[in-house]
């Protein structure tokens, strides 16, 4: 709509950018926020505090907080709660309680007041980077030191570092007993917490609580199933995917896109319609047989018990994400030296993990992936998740 508006030759105004702006930090689209960035700038709207704030925002939400901090930076004198909030949520996609907090006191000094999504942006960094006790505290502080009562998304934080912790009891305990009636996402933390420690009769017990609020939620049954195989269960394995036949429950393909020069280049795994297929193809062999000499080694068991026992090692090479950065490089979608950057829209594989680990260090360069749950950034061989 925006485009089409800039077509017909109407005057832009600072809610059409802003809201141009909000649309593409939804979706993770980093150029398009650049081209409106650019129209903002010649429009004049880029030094408005809500045009600002939505550039922060968006960049934040692409991955790309030093953009996000350097907007943010040139609107300092003007930048509203909202604006602070929005940087401060995107260091805590990222995990970096650093910065998180650096903001939140520097906010604090300068007279703003913190507000629910300010503590939202602090219990959120902290979750991110597997830091339970400081959730914790943080969770307390908001209610003690500053009088506010703490929302559903504030509880979901801590759940979910308590059981990225492995303090699974406390967490279930905490859902359970919370002023407010658990959502999915309260019960999919848990599980995919259940699922990281091997837990799985506790697994098995959140999915099914996930599965009462929606019978069709095709990751409740895949995780449960996971984890249920991982144990070697296999009749309650094959209950599971009983119960998704009859419902008729499929479970989404994983789909992983990089844009380059404005363009969305989605790939599924296996995926041969690209008109660059063979250049993909023949760059991610080249990747995959480099890092084995750093020492990657397939992660096997996560796909045996998803795509049966039949299935080859070079099946495990061609997943979504793996052909969008190999794409990446080939097309230039970042010049040696700067970050590529991929969005799935499902949770990345263990085995893409690892692997991205040692491209990093191959490429020499960060590697960015924006999956369902959080924001991983691989540099130099680590991921700043955690591995978790």
């Amino acid at each position: 709509m925006f485009a089409d508006m800039k077509a017909c030759n109407v005057a832009s105004t600072m809610y059409s950018v802003s809201g141009a702006l909000r649309a593409a930090a939804e979706v993770a689209a980093l150029e398009q926020c650049r081209i409106i960035h650019a129209h903002a700038v010649v429009t004049g709207f880029d030094m408005n505090v809500i045009v600002g704030s939505a550039l922060v925002d968006g960049y934040g939400k692409a991955g790309f907080v030093l953009d996000a901090r350097q907007v943010f930076d040139e609107n300092l004198l003007g930048m509203n709660i909202v604006g602070w909030n929005a940087l401060m949520s995107g260091y805590a996609q990222q995990g970096d309680k650093n910065s998180t907090l650096e903001l939140f006191n520097s906010m604090e000094a300068r007279g703003l007041v913190p507000d629910e999504y300010s503590f939202l942006a602090v219990l959120m960094s902290f979750c991110n980077a597997n830091l339970a006790v400081e959730t914790e505290q943080w969770l307390t502080r908001m209610k003690v030191d500053y009088g506010f009562e703490p929302g559903l998304e504030h509880y979901t934080c801590l759940v979910g570092a308590l059981g990225r912790a492995g303090r699974l009891q406390e967490a279930e305990r905490l859902a359970m007993t919370m002023p407010f009636v658990p959502d999915a996402a309260v019960w999919r933390a848990l599980l995919s917490s259940c699922a990281y420690h091997g837990e799985a009769d506790m697994a098995w017990a959140m999915a099914r609580r996930l599965l009462e609020l929606n019978p069709h939620d095709d990751s409740a049954y895949v995780i449960a199933a996971n984890v249920l195989s991982a144990a070697g269960r296999w009749d309650e394995v094959a209950e599971v995917r009983k119960l998704m036949k009859d419902r008729r429950v499929k479970k989404e393909g994983g789909r992983s896109w990089i844009e380059v020069q404005g363009e969305v280049h989605v790939f599924l795994a296996g995926d041969r319609r690209h008109e660059r297929t063979e250049e993909i193809y023949e760059k991610l062999e080249e990747l995959m047989k480099e890092i084995e000499k750093l020492g990657y080694v397939p992660v096997w068991k996560e796909m045996l018990h998803v795509v049966g026992e039949g299935e080859k090692r070079e099946a495990l090479w061609y997943h979504s994400e793996k052909l969008a950065v190999a794409f990446g490089v080939v097309s230039g979608a970042a010049p040696p030296g700067k970050a590529l950057r991929i969005v799935k829209n499902l949770r990345i594989c263990r085995d893409c993990h690892e692997a991205f680990k040692y491209m990093s260090r191959v490429l020499e360069r960060d590697i960015i992936v924006r999956d369902v749950n959080r924001y991983h950034k691989f540099l130099n061989g680590s991921c700043s998740c955690g591995d978790i």
